[in-house]
């Protein structure tokens, strides 16, 4: 008769089991080498690129320092509307969704510049003309590294000319022509080799204009 040694199961299935879970850690290792992963370390999750709703906290900051909306220009601008491209005055880009352009020229607002305007880090365009904005620049404005046009103009702005407008490295027009700035330019306004269009009449600027020889203003 065939006989089996009854003992020789359990030993077989524990074979097996620890067979399978060698295969299975080596797995899980591999796994872990494949994601740049080392053993004994917490999963690391990327950090999420910015997307437009990164912008709304940055445009209800803006809307708060206005306290006079005649027009009501920004009368949709809805803290529970996570999409912002819709908003009057908004412009996104097309690729990514962001907000490229911020456009209330004659708009009759009147408040101040709410330093929070520097987390629009995407903005190309920053557009205020013809308003009512007291107050002074703020030296965030320097964090627009993406902004090519700032028109401030006619406004009551006061105070100097904040050094940071020298970090937007690629402005084209710098427009603050027509408020109540004063003191003398920041001399950081020379490194600003892709400026073309300078206005800063009817202020109360002194001293000279800075430029660099790469400046093409």
């Amino acid at each position: 008769d065939y006989h089996v040694n009854r003992p020789f199961f359990p030993l077989l299935r524990a074979k097996l089991t620890a067979t399978t879970m060698a295969r299975l850690l080596l797995l899980g290792f591999s796994l872990l080498l494949l994601t740049g992963l080392r053993p004994g370390r917490a999963f690391l999750v990327a950090d999420p690129q910015p997307d437009v709703s990164d912008d709304v906290p940055a445009l209800l900051a803006f809307k708060k320092a206005i306290y006079d909306d005649p027009l009501a220009r920004l009368s949709d601008w809805n803290s529970s509307d996570p999409d912002p491209c819709l908003w009057f005055g908004v412009t996104c880009s097309d690729f990514d969704a962001r907000v490229v352009t911020l456009d209330l020229s004659n708009s009759s607002l009147v408040g101040f510049l709410a330093p929070r305007i520097g987390s629009l880090t995407s903005l190309q365009k920053l557009i205020l003309d013809h308003n009512a904005f007291t107050g002074s620049i703020p030296r965030e404005i320097g964090k627009l590294k993406n902004l090519t046009v700032l028109n401030l103009s006619t406004n009551l702005l006061q105070g100097p000319i904040p050094s940071e407008t020298g970090d937007m490295q690629n402005i084209s027009t710098i427009d603050l022509h027509a408020n109540r700035l004063s003191g003398a330019l920041p001399p950081e306004l020379g490194k600003l080799t892709n400026l073309k269009e300078l206005r800063l009449s009817n202020n109360s600027l002194t001293g000279t204009i800075p430029g660099s020889n790469s400046s093409t203003m």
